[in-house]
């Protein structure tokens, strides 16, 4: 190696080394096998481990077989234990089995062990060890000690955990805070508790907390009140993210299979994780075609119906997605709950009712100007659209709650199952309104 190629190295170890992981990572994610082995060697240990935990399945399992033996064990040293968990779940069982027994230490395996056994998406599964506690009798001099002497990340050591003699958890003081008051006893300056979390929750119970707090650390606690680990603030955002994009995915039908990005999947990948859903509403939509076919003799006497249907099946799918999206972000938020329900059908109720009323006069002004119907056609699609506003606002404003109730994602009742749902409700409405006001 000469000269010029040695200070081109010099010159992207300091480059490298002054990024941030994030735009590390992708980096990597993009560069040849030669060009990644030259990153590896240039960055430092602690920004390798913080960019590595960010790469996808894939470019992990090619970067660790390019790793020395060595090299991978000072690789997991520097991850926290919640990172080594989330890349042994993404690594295959052979790999795993043989990265416990060779790469991790064994003081760090009851502990990984442990999270691994959380199930996938819950709080366990993300949250961190790495924490620091004092007793609230322990004076602020003998905190900062503590926290001088700890080998934590400095991002970890702001907020310091207080607990009682029992060690239950009962508030948190800040670094800042200890450096100011010295003089005093910490539970002076202590901040309580507000919320805390099992690590058998749903990870997306963290993003609720995190939103309604503005909690930078989100802590979790056994079943009496000991802490057990943290969540910090920036994870809440990961997860919130996460679930943001699952919960589009729901509203809009697509199931996803994996986490990878749209380039990286096939469009056989794509195309399954979009099937799903459409086959569901097309074998849900024999319901429709059913209503139609019994009604053929009806629509033949009054074909002017015909026309009518797709703005009648839009209108009340639309009103019945603005109902359940808005009862959704309520449930999110903590805002609405299912011991609300009767509450929100009646507040659904008198939506539809006013929604429903402008629509129609909107309608008749329309079909008045455009449409050279009968009057019965008239009332009939104006009845039909009143009712169907009405019946698509309580539908789609309490099926979320119900679902929340059992378990279910309630995005999913946001988006294709509701419009089925309404298809339905709307054709036999109109149908039966028309048979009644035409006489047919």
């Amino acid at each position: 190696m000469n000269n010029l190629d040695r200070e081109r190295l010099k010159i992207l170890q300091d480059k490298i080394n002054r990024m941030d992981p994030v735009d590390i990572a992708e980096r990597l994610e993009d560069l040849s096998k030669e060009d990644t082995a030259i990153w590896i060697k240039l960055l430092k240990k602690d920004l390798l481990a913080d960019a590595f935990s960010l790469l996808p399945r894939d470019k992990k399992i090619e970067m660790i077989g390019s790793l020395s033996e060595d090299r991978i064990m000072s690789l997991m040293k520097e991850l926290e234990e919640d990172e080594v968990v989330d890349t042994l779940q993404e690594l295959p069982a052979n790999m795993v089995r043989k990265f416990m027994n060779q790469y991790i230490e064994e003081d760090r395996r009851p502990i990984i062990n442990e999270l691994l056994g959380f199930p996938k998406d819950s709080v366990g599964s993300i949250m961190s060890v790495g924490f620091i506690f004092v007793k609230s009798t322990a004076t602020p001099t003998q905190a900062l000690e503590k926290i001088i002497h700890s080998d934590l990340d400095a991002d970890r050591l702001e907020q310091v955990w207080v607990t009682n003699q029992s060690l239950v958890l009962i508030g948190y003081v800040n670094l800042a805070d200890l450096l100011r008051n010295k003089n005093k006893n910490i539970e002076e300056f202590m901040h309580p508790i507000n919320a805390s979390v099992y690590a058998t929750d749903d990870q997306e119970v963290v993003a609720k907390l995190a939103f309604k707090y503005d909690l930078s650390e989100i802590p979790v606690t056994d079943s009496e009140g000991r802490l057990v680990g943290i969540v910090p603030a920036e994870w809440a955002i990961d997860v919130m993210h996460e679930e943001y994009e699952e919960d589009l995915g729901n509203i809009h039908g697509i199931s996803e299979s994996s986490p990878e990005h749209y380039w990286d999947k096939s469009v056989f990948r794509l195309a399954k994780d979009r099937t799903m859903w459409l086959i569901i509403c097309l074998v849900t939509a024999t319901f429709t075609s059913f209503i139609i076919k019994r009604y053929e003799a009806l629509l033949a006497s009054s074909v002017a119906l015909a026309a009518y249907i797709p703005m009648l099946m839009d209108s009340g799918g639309n009103a019945g997605t603005q109902s359940s999206t808005t009862v959704i972000r309520g449930i999110y938020t903590g805002e609405i709950e299912f011991k609300e329900f009767v509450q929100v059908m009646f507040k659904e109720l008198r939506i539809g009712i006013i929604v429903g009323l402008i629509l129609v006069i909107v309608n008749i002004v329309r079909m008045s100007i455009l449409d050279s119907v009968s009057l019965g056609v008239t009332l009939t699609v104006s009845v039909t659209l009143l009712t169907t506003i009405v019946l698509s606002k309580i539908i789609g404003g309490i099926l979320p709650l119900i679902a929340e109730k059992t378990h279910v994602d309630p995005t999913i009742m946001a988006g294709p199952l509701i419009t089925t749902i309404v298809d339905t409700l709307v054709l036999f409405v109109y149908f039966e309104v028309a048979t009644i006001l035409l006489g047919v």
